[in-house]
C-alpha cells in the first residue's frame, strides 16, 4: 500500500512495510519517480529550447516527452542539438546513431535498421518513418538523456510511435551517442525542414 499525502517528515511518497513480526512502519518509497521540470508548447515554431535552468546537476537522467508532434513539411523529422554553454554554441556534428524502425505494412518480424557516425543531431521522431502532416497524422516520443552533465560519453535513447506520412502506424527506436566529455546544459529542438508543433515535457528522474 502506498500513500501520497504529506507525512510528518515532509515526504509525500512512502510505502507501508513490515518487519516480519507484524510491526508496520512507513518507509520512503525511494527513486524511480519523475519530477516535472518544464512544459513547453510549440506552435509553428522553428526552434524550442530547454536551458541551463532546466538541465542541472540535480538529476543524472532526464526524460523528454514529445506529444502530438507535427511538422509543416510532410515526411520530415525532428531532432535536438546539445550545447555546453547554455546556447551560445551547439554541437552540430559527430552524433553516433543506431536506428530501428518499421511500419504496419512491413512483413512479419521485419525491422529495418541503419547506423551512422556523423549525424547532425539527436533524432526525436520521424527518422526513417517521416512525420505526417495531414489529418490525424502525428508522432509521440519519449527521449531519455543519460547524465548530460557527466564527464564521460553522452547517450540518448528515443522511443516513438506515429502515423507516418503515408498514414501508416509506425515505430522507431533511435540510440544516439556523443564521444565527448564536455558537459551539456541546454538542448535546442528543430525540424529538418519547415516548422513544428507539439507539447514537450521535461522530467528529471
Amino acid at each position: 500500500y502506498t500513500r501520497t499525502v504529506p507525512t510528518t517528515d515532509g515526504n509525500t511518497s512512502e510505502f507501508l512495510q513490515t518487519n516480519g513480526s507484524g510491526v508496520l512502519t512507513w518507509a520512503d518509497a525511494g527513486g524511480g519517480s519523475l519530477t516535472l521540470i518544464s512544459t513547453q508548447t510549440a506552435s509553428s515554431a522553428s526552434t524550442l529550447t530547454f536551458t541551463s535552468s532546466h538541465i542541472t546537476s540535480t538529476y543524472k537522467i532526464y526524460e523528454l516527452h514529445c506529444i502530438d508532434v507535427v511538422q509543416s513539411s510532410d515526411g520530415g523529422n525532428l531532432g535536438f542539438q546539445v550545447s555546453p554553454d547554455n546556447g551560445s554554441n551547439y554541437v552540430t556534428s559527430g552524433y553516433l546513431n543506431i536506428r530501428f524502425y518499421s511500419n504496419q505494412t512491413n512483413g512479419a518480424n521485419s525491422i529495418l535498421s541503419s547506423a551512422g557516425t556523423g549525424d547532425t543531431n539527436v533524432k526525436i521522431c520521424g527518422a526513417g518513418e517521416g512525420i505526417g502532416a495531414n489529418g490525424n497524422e502525428s508522432a509521440q516520443s519519449i527521449i531519455t538523456l543519460f547524465n548530460p552533465l557527466g564527464a564521460k560519453a553522452k547517450f540518448f535513447k528515443s522511443d516513438g510511435v506515429q502515423l507516418n506520412q503515408s498514414g501508416q502506424l509506425s515505430m522507431q527506436r533511435i540510440l544516439t551517442g556523443l564521444d565527448q566529455s564536455a558537459t551539456y546544459n541546454n538542448i535546442k529542438l528543430a525540424p529538418n525542414a519547415g516548422t513544428f508543433s507539439g507539447t514537450f515535457i521535461l522530467y528529471g528522474v
